[in-house]
């Protein structure tokens, strides 16, 4: 294609696209002629990529330029098995529903119904049989209403609904972040050294950000209604 066809396909101005190529992001085009540049997928592809990591993960770009250069030119690579791996260093209880719902309500201390109201609001997954990872999950919501965080307090199982509409993109977030810096660049043991390490110790700042900012609106609300 030419460079006409280039920028329109690609959003990208003529002037931008010969500085990455002076950069050496893009490759040369092809030149059967002196005054003729022929550009092909792969500057399509590598301009997406490029616009991608610049708008949603605001990464310089000498750093894309790094992944680009990597054996898998920027692209995902798969680390197959890195769950199971995750799960084995993290001491995580199995993900495999085996523990069948009336068994797990009578484990957990709680009526059958309530536990079902859990699969509804997205807490745990919905089946007949539930998981030892996500009975764990009952049980701390059925530690929690013993504190005092029950339905007699004014919370309800559907409240923990926000949990899993904040969380599931931030997971989503997390994971294909990890996957765009690290494909190419590390191997299976590696990452999953990285991803465990992750999971511990992002979760430790989490844990303190999401602290912080319920002191910080506690206050605010305090505020409010003092005036």
């Amino acid at each position: 294609m030419k460079m006409q066809e280039l920028e329109r396909l690609s959003g990208v101005g003529r002037e931008t696209i010969r500085y990455y190529i002076r950069m050496g992001l893009l490759p040369e085009p092809t030149r059967p002629k002196p005054n003729v540049a022929n550009y092909d997928d792969e500057h399509l592809r590598r301009l997406a990529v490029i616009r991608r990591l610049q708008q949603q993960r605001y990464l310089p770009l000498s750093f894309i330029k790094d992944l680009l250069d990597r054996p898998t030119h920027g692209k995902f690579a798969a680390f197959p098995g890195l769950e199971g791996r995750l799960a084995q260093d993290l001491d995580v209880p199995s993900l495999e529903p085996v523990i069948p719902v009336e068994e797990a309500a009578t484990l957990a201390g709680m009526p059958l119904q309530e536990l079902l109201r859990l699969m509804t609001a997205g807490v745990i997954a919905e089946g007949p049989a539930i998981s030892a990872y996500d009975l764990a999950l009952v049980q701390t919501w059925r530690r929690a209403q013993d504190q005092g965080f029950g339905e007699t307090g004014g919370f309800f199982s559907e409240d923990l609904a926000i949990y899993v509409e904040a969380l599931a993109p931030l997971a989503k977030a997390e994971v294909d972040r990890f996957y765009e810096r690290i494909s190419g660049a590390a191997d299976p043991d590696e990452a999953a050294r990285l991803g465990r390490q992750g999971i511990e110790i992002l979760g430790e700042l989490i844990l303190r950000l999401r602290t912080r900012l319920i002191l910080e609106r506690v206050a605010e609300l305090n505020r409010e209604g003092e005036g």
